[in-house]
């Protein structure tokens, strides 16, 4: 295996929740990624592949998933018997701050002399905090550190100066925090690739799959993500990654949309490499019609074939809906309408009717869609228990509207855990009625050991209870369940299945409440006494996580050219020298 320049390291949620009892609820329902979140970002992706596009070499190694898949699993052994120049570790959003430092002091236990290095969201929103942190010695800041990362990698192989590089928060040879400029924030999306053969090619060379994966079930489930810009031109108040704060924390003040073309050949590289569906993530619409026409129309010039959703942050009309039916052969859509209630959802930031979005249901099933999902949260601002009661009503409202079309799939979760750190609202919350119960990085790390999702929340929202939402959330998800199992849209056994652990998660939730009213150490040794029933509940509680999947396909060619992959990664293994290299970093420009 050749030696790593750079190893990637993705942390669980909280590290050690292998040997800690705490109830994470329906956090991670509606992601494909367990509670423990280990599904690392994109940007491991995109850094990885610009590095080594640059001549350097890099290792991805998700910790989270191979605790996962091996509960005997070893990280101290594992990372003691790395010897990269640096190891990165992103901290993209705040549910890895527990984990994230954890895992970084062991890197600096066992190589006290090799540089710490994270990046991400949360990590360049508290760069100044984290560069506090003995284990961390280099903060990547912005949403795009591909090349300032690149720069950094170079300066510590050969022992140069870091002064200049831009979006770099370090410490100096005595210790003091000095903050470069935020400078570097491209105008476009285009200096990457966004290519899954990376991650293969890595697999092939390392010998090790279960390192590269990017969640725990990929295997079963091999779905693809695309990305169509960084920024955003919407201001959805809890969100970290909203126009506001890409202009407050990132220094982005305009979206950078991805070449269409760009973004039709990433689409290309996945289909004829994987057979699962394909999620764009982003609203493409926001880059205008040009773009909307270029990158549909160039994909019905591939002929793509798997599956592929599409994240809209408004409905859409016939119109769009007919140029998607015209161009793909198998589409799906996603919407987080966030609540039924207009009122609701204008004070989160999406000032479109209800209406609006029954009739942009009605629309995409006359054109052709496979499924669509709407997805709810629990939380929001000006949001009440009864309103969040009250969406099982309007869903089967809906469901009526459509005839009963079981291509619709409803879904509802918290706002959990945590209201995003340098969102309007976290920056704000008193002005959108919030009450945070966490500020700092460190008291997000204390917040996350606790022992039910209703303690580890960053916020308490003043239009409900802890209590009234917790409660809301579990029965509204009762509710959804019985109104898709109605209709048919998920099988007698699925929704029988979510329905007993609801309704279990919902009496775990209250023996917790009374443990916490006992004082330590009786509180811990209750705790731990019911851990194994708690991760029997942690996953899959208010859906069923395959509710989620879209089908996948498998054909000849997918073997056929991996085979040609497999070939051509173990030659340029064998003869570095075959391996093609951008040299500009390499001779020092």
């Amino acid at each position: 295996m050749p030696k790593a320049d750079l190893v990637l390291l993705h942390a669980p949620s909280v590290y050690d929740f292998r040997e800690t009892s705490i109830m994470y609820g329906p956090v991670s329902d509606l992601v494909p990624s367990s509670p423990i979140f280990e599904m690392y970002p994109l940007g491991f992706t995109t850094i990885a592949e610009y590095m080594e596009r640059h001549g350097l070499m890099v290792r991805l190694v998700n910790l989270a998933v191979l605790m996962l898949h091996k509960p005997k699993f070893d990280v101290e052994r594992a990372i003691r018997e790395m010897d990269p120049v640096a190891f990165g570790i992103d901290l993209h959003w705040a549910p890895h701050a527990h984990g994230s430092i954890e895992v970084a002091r062991l890197c600096k236990k066992y190589h006290p002399d090799t540089p710490v290095v994270f990046g991400g969201f949360t990590a360049s929103y508290y760069h100044e905090e984290l560069i506090g942190y003995d284990c961390v010695d280099y903060v990547v800041r912005g949403d795009s550190t591909e090349e300032p990362f690149t720069r950094l990698m170079y300066a510590l192989k050969r022992g140069g100066s870091v002064a200049d590089i831009p979006n770099l928060t370090y410490k100096d040879a005595s210790g003091a925090a000095v903050v470069n400029p935020l400078s570097h924030v491209p105008a476009t999306f285009d200096h990457v690739n966004l290519d899954y053969r990376f991650s293969m090619r890595s697999v092939i060379r390392d010998r090790d799959m279960v390192s590269a994966l990017p969640f725990k079930g990929w295997l079963s489930y091999p779905v693809s993500a695309s990305l169509t810009c960084r920024g955003c031109t919407r201001n959805c108040v809890t969100c970290g990654g909203s126009a506001t704060a890409f202009r407050e924390h990132f220094g982005r003040d305009r979206v950078a949309f991805r070449d269409p073309e760009l973004l039709v050949r990433d689409i290309a590289h996945i289909a004829r490499h994987i057979p699962g569906p394909v999620f764009v993530l982003n609203d493409f619409r926001q880059a205008g019609d040009d773009y909307v026409d270029a990158f549909i129309t160039g994909l019905r010039r591939i002929d793509f074939k798997n599956p592929i959703g599409f994240e809209f942050f408004t409905p859409p009309s016939e119109d769009f809906y007919a140029l998607l039916d015209e161009n793909l052969n198998d589409y799906s859509v996603e919407v987080s309408a966030e609540s039924h209630d207009d009122a609701v959802r204008a004070a989160f930031g999406k000032p479109y009717t209800w209406e609006a979005l029954g009739a942009s249901v009605e629309a995409a099933f006359r054109h052709g869609c496979q499924r669509f999902d709407l997805y709810f949260m629990t939380g929001i601002p000006t949001q009440t228990a009864n309103s969040v009661l009250d969406t099982v009503e309007a869903v089967e409202r809906l469901y009526e509207r459509t005839g009963n079309d079981p291509r619709l799939l409803p879904f509802i979760g918290p706002m959990a855990p945590f209201l995003d750190p340098g969102s309007m609202v976290f920056e704000d919350p008193e002005r959108y009625g919030y009450t945070l119960r966490a500020r700092t990085l460190e008291e997000h790390r204390q917040r996350l050991i606790q022992p039910s999702w209703k303690y580890i929340l960053n916020y308490v929202p003043d239009a409900m209870t802890l209590d009234e939402m917790v409660d809301s959330t579990y029965e509204a998800a009762l509710g959804l369940n019985r109104v898709k199992a109605k209709v048919g849209a998920v099988d007698e056994k699925t929704a029988n299945a979510t329905e007993r652990r609801v309704l279990e998660a919902q009496i775990a939730m209250a023996r917790i409440d009374h443990i916490m009213t006992h004082e330590e150490p009786q509180r811990g040794t209750l705790l731990t006494a019911f851990k194994r029933e708690i991760d029997v509940l942690n996953e899959n509680t208010v859906c069923e996580k395959s509710e989620l999947n879209w089908p996948a396909r498998l054909d000849s060619g997918h073997f056929f050219n991996n085979a040609r992959l497999w070939f051509r990664v173990n030659i340029e293994t064998l003869f570095p020298r075959l391996r093609p290299v951008d040299k500009r970093f390499m001779d020092g420009e």
